[in-house]
């Protein structure tokens, strides 16, 4: 879409590029967004817009997932009960699951920013060669 058209606080379908040549999409334009936009090539998915770098040509977006993993920071007692060695700052990582075993989804907001080219009104017809990136559970 060209920068002009797109409004922060709307909805926009995001077609990620099946290449994400590293000249065209660098961290100093992507940011933390190129790794996981890189699991997303060939697919779509929506996208809110919050803001618009016009000069980088680019939209910073919240989209909305779930995720079983989790991270716990451990207090200093809790690392000291584990023989831990004292003034470290100790975090768990892993999979919540309930009491059967099973995994456990949370809501989770992640931020990206993605080229403005990549948006498309959410009305119009998805590009043929682009799948749906919830099927695969992505995001």
């Amino acid at each position: 879409m060209r920068t002009k058209d797109v409004r922060v606080g709307e909805t926009y379908r995001c077609e990620v590029p099946f290449a994400l040549p590293w000249r065209r999409y660098r961290p100093e334009t992507m940011g933390d967004s190129w790794l996981p936009l890189s699991w997303l090539r060939g697919s779509y998915f929506p996208l809110t817009v919050v803001d618009v770098d016009t000069a980088a040509r680019t939209a910073q977006s919240l989209v909305m997932g779930a995720s079983a993993r989790v991270t716990v920071e451990l207090t200093e007692d809790q690392a000291q009960e584990a023989g831990l060695p004292p003034g470290g700052r100790y975090q768990v990582s892993g999979i919540l699951l309930d009491a059967e075993g099973e995994p456990v989804e949370l809501p989770r907001i992640n931020s990206l920013t993605v080229p403005l080219r990549w948006l498309h009104p959410v009305d119009t017809p998805v590009s043929p060669s682009h799948h749906d990136a919830s099927i695969r559970g992505i995001r």
